[in-house]
């Protein structure tokens, strides 16, 4: 089969080098934003991922030529080059994530609480501000609730939950937290719910329901809870029943918009389910930072070319295996540059998706593109327990 795989930041890398080891035709096109252009160092990392590793062209030129494409499925690793993919979509080419519904999903937070809303997925109490004197005065009115605070534009790490589990105190580090920020930028105050937060996601042919799954992930950088807020650190993924409550109070209310957009592909809730009910927090129709290198590496018993062609083709049934996946985002040191080897035992390669990385001669190599160092991830799997003497 042949996929292209369209990225601005290189986050399907591995999707690309799967596909490439299973023996299909894959075509990295990509489209890097103005910034990684216009700075030589961070021009020269970007065109480094991937080399030796997977075919790449820009997806300028890979457009320009598309009426030769029309046998491939276009594949958009996360959600960017909107105009591109509504094109594609309009020319009836097979197109598997982004457009312009999951690029606003993503990206306008008052959009996607709006959406989710309008069927039936409330988050909690929400607060808008533009002032961080203003945000600390509204804390101390309320010093008995505790909040979360997001802002509307930044890198995850700038999202700030409260470690104390006492909702006064909680609210007391936040507006300390509050005084180190300059104001200037817009962001929001979240009531913070005590539960248990996670994730389904949905997977839809022509707005028909045909699989779930939930993942449960740690967003901090380093073991036990420690270091900044980042997208996943590591997660837990696992089949779950269409049927199941978990589905029902989550994605299930928005099966009436996805059948309405006929859609086909992915659509998942991040919730917190608390005491007092369903929270709504997010959505955003994409590859996951880890969640779908777990699915597709882990626990699927087809191939990866296999399930996207199958999903767009209208012809996916689910097989994937019980128990649950495992991965860990990998990242380097501080004063790691780029060209130093990664090194790991060849027995691992079927179980590492790589992001920053590219090859030269025998050796994987780090790019030095991503700012934060994350390199990799490690998959892993188990199969369901069983106690010892029973069957």
């Amino acid at each position: 089969m042949k996929f292209v795989l369209a990225t601005k930041d290189y986050s399907g890398l591995g999707f690309a080098v799967r596909l490439t080891d299973e023996g299909h035709e894959v075509m990295a096109a990509t489209n890097p934003s103005a910034e990684d252009m216009a700075e030589p160092k961070r021009r020269e990392a970007f065109e480094r991922v991937g080399s030796g590793l997977v075919r790449k062209e820009p997806l300028r030129t890979v457009m320009e030529r598309r009426g030769e494409m029309r046998e491939w499925y276009w594949i958009w690793d996360h959600n960017h080059s909107v105009e591109e993919n509504e094109t594609l979509r309009a020319e009836s080419f097979k197109v598997l994530g982004g457009g312009e519904h999951a690029n606003s999903m993503e990206h306008d937070r008052k959009a996607c609480l709006d959406f989710a809303a309008t069927y039936g997925l409330e988050a909690p109490p929400s607060f808008a501000f533009s002032k961080t004197c203003d945000a600390i005065h509204f804390l101390e009115e309320r010093r008995g609730t505790a909040y979360v605070y997001k802002p509307d534009e930044g890198a995850n790490f700038e999202t700030f939950l409260p470690e104390s589990e006492d909702a006064v105190d909680a609210n007391e580090e936040l507006r300390v937290h509050l005084a180190t920020i300059e104001s200037g930028r817009g962001f929001i105050l979240q009531e913070r719910k005590e539960g248990v937060e996670t994730n389904v996601e949905v997977w839809f042919d022509m707005g028909e329901p045909v699989f779930a799954f939930m993942g449960i992930e740690s967003k901090k950088r380093f073991a036990l809870d420690m270091g900044e807020l980042v997208g996943c650190a590591f997660d837990f993924v696992f089949t779950i029943p269409l049927e199941c409550r978990a589905v029902r109070e989550s994605v299930g209310k928005l099966y009436p918009a996805y059948r309405k957009m006929k859609y086909t592909g992915f659509g998942d809730a991040n919730f917190i389910a608390a005491g007092d009910g369903v929270w709504f927090f997010e959505k955003c129709e994409r590859f996951g930072y880890n969640a779908h290198p777990n699915l597709f590496y882990n626990l699927s018993r087809r191939g990866l070319g296999e399930v996207l062609a199958n999903l767009l083709d209208g012809s996916f049934k689910p097989d994937f295996s019980g128990g649950f996946g495992a991965t860990v985002t990998m990242s380097t040191k501080e004063n790691a540059a780029p060209g130093k080897a990664i090194q790991f035992p060849r027995k691992l390669w079927p179980d590492i998706f790589l992001w920053d990385a590219y090859r030269d001669g025998d050796h994987i190599l780090i790019a030095g593109y991503d700012p934060d160092g994350y390199v990799l991830i490690v998959n892993g799997t188990a199969t369901p327990f069983r106690p010892r003497g029973r069957t």
